[in-house]
């Protein structure tokens, strides 16, 4: 039985891949090393503390100690929400701890029931949280004069699940991973190419150039989903991530992510006449991305009109929509907000690639 001609050509580019070494260092065991830098140093280990609190009292005395908090350098304190948001926030990772000041506090009589909820995987700053309340409470209790004890605090442990820094990482590095793949492979790639003739002298057989391009794309997604099966089993195995998403789900996503980024590369490749434009370009398109789209740390710290713009980047969407499956349990079709993004922005880079694109 004669086979077509377009698997034959996407056989042979997955063999050329596989056999280039620079290629599958820089795509597959790069983005391990870059995974197990981060892994092993920690940086989420220890920053500032996040702690939520909810105010049910409302009053001058809930404010003083809620005022006393946030004078704390070492405390990061959020205060809006209600007790459901904040809770979730610290399923999330969000929260370090939450506390929740009493509706009688100051009002009634002491000693006043201080209750809060924590993270038991951040040891550390929960006692940082802690230590902090029990020095400003205790500050009042000297300067009233009380003898009997004027708070207790009731501490709630959160074990729903222990969200650790890789488990952040892990996305975000699957989606910058996918990102370059499809922006600096392409482009480096097809430039190369057609520098060197090679597409001009492959379209010299019955060749036709929607089978290259499919081979090409095939081959490429095929690695991304590589990529992402191996970035989670060393992840998984020799850092002990958890992911508690569907890995169908996960794949999808990288799937639909790698498709906007081949786009992109295409489009790199078809303006760019060699590699000295190709490189930079590639990069000014990844760098502020890499930076900007919470791969590494949140977007939280970011100034509110940069978030809001970081929003909708294409690696925003991509790192989210894992992030949400891997680390939170999300069904795939509660992504439709990322997916819709992924979605526009594939239909922007198609037609800019469609328009940029060429063979000579």
């Amino acid at each position: 039985m004669k086979t077509s001609p377009v698997w034959v050509l996407t056989i042979a580019t997955i063999k050329m891949w596989f056999r280039d070494r620079a290629a599958v260092f820089w795509s597959l065991l790069m983005p391990i090393i870059i995974m197990a830098i981060f892994g092993v140093i920690n940086f989420g280990s220890y920053g500032s503390v996040d702690i939520g609190v909810v105010d049910l009292a409302g009053n001058q005395a809930s404010g003083q100690l809620v005022e006393g908090l946030d004078d704390a350098e070492v405390l990061d304190v959020v205060t809006d929400g209600s007790l459901d948001t904040q809770r979730q926030a610290l399923l999330d990772g969000d929260r370090h701890v939450v506390l929740i000041i009493p509706a009688g506090f100051g009002v009634s009589p002491p000693p006043f029931e201080l209750r809060t909820l924590y993270n038991e995987a951040r040891t550390r700053e929960v006692e940082v949280a802690h230590t902090v309340i029990k020095e400003i409470m205790n500050a009042a209790t000297f300067q009233v004069m009380e003898i009997t004890p004027l708070f207790t605090l009731d501490t709630e442990p959160i074990t729903d699940r222990d969200f650790s820094y890789i488990d952040y990482l892990l996305p975000g590095i699957v989606a910058m991973s996918i990102m370059q793949m499809g922006l600096f492979s392409v482009a480096f790639g097809f430039v190369q190419a057609k520098r060197l003739g090679i597409l001009r002298r492959l379209f010299a057989t019955p060749v036709r150039p929607a089978n290259v391009l499919f081979a090409e794309v095939v081959t490429r997604l095929i690695v991304s989903a590589i990529q992402t099966l191996l970035l989670i089993g060393v992840a998984v195995l020799f850092f002990d991530a958890e992911v508690v998403g569907n890995m169908a789900a996960i794949l999808a996503v990288a799937v639909v992510g790698g498709a906007v980024f081949l786009t992109m590369g295409f489009g790199i490749a078809g303006w760019a006449k060699n590699e000295n434009v190709a490189a930079p370009l590639a990069n000014v398109i990844a760098m502020p991305m890499m930076f900007l789209s919470g791969i590494f740390f949140t977007r939280d710290f970011l100034p509110d009109a940069l978030r809001t713009v970081t929003d909708y980047l294409p690696l925003t969407y991509l790192a989210d929509g894992l992030r949400n499956i891997s680390t939170e349990g999300a069904a795939l079709t509660s992504q439709g907000g990322n997916l819709l993004g992924l979605a526009v922005w594939l239909l922007i880079s198609f037609a800019l690639a469609a328009r940029l694109f060429r063979w000579e």
